[in-house]
């Protein structure tokens, strides 16, 4: 019986659980399941499963970091290519903006 690492209150349980990546169903993995906090960990082998389905849905590395430059009075934040594809994003189209607490913005694709 395996004790949790994170909570080192509950012991893991084998289960299948279910992964997505920047709102993408990677589908369902073996994991190793804490039955008090619910935390999941991944074997190697289903990780490796993990990125191969989410190169194949085209999610992997869309995360990027990127520099705030000013233009005019404002300040501007370009979206990479990558993210404006996955999007479906066109130059002309609108987006709705709004902060989401002090350390999060939203971009909504409107």
């Amino acid at each position: 019986m395996k004790i949790c690492p994170m909570c080192e209150k509950g012991t893991l349980k084998k289960g299948k659980v279910e992964e997505e990546m920047f709102g993408v169903s990677l589908g369902k993995y073996d994991a190793e399941v804490c039955d008090e906090c619910g935390e999941s960990f991944f074997g190697e082998a289903e990780m490796k499963k993990m990125e191969a389905k989410a190169k194949e849905l085209g999610v992997w590395g869309l995360a990027k970091s990127i520099k705030v430059v000013k233009s005019g009075n404002s300040l501007s934040v370009r979206i990479p290519a990558k993210i404006a594809k996955f999007l479906d994003l066109k130059e002309g189209e609108n987006v709705f903006l709004y902060p989401d607490g002090k350390n999060k913005i939203v971009v909504e694709v409107t």
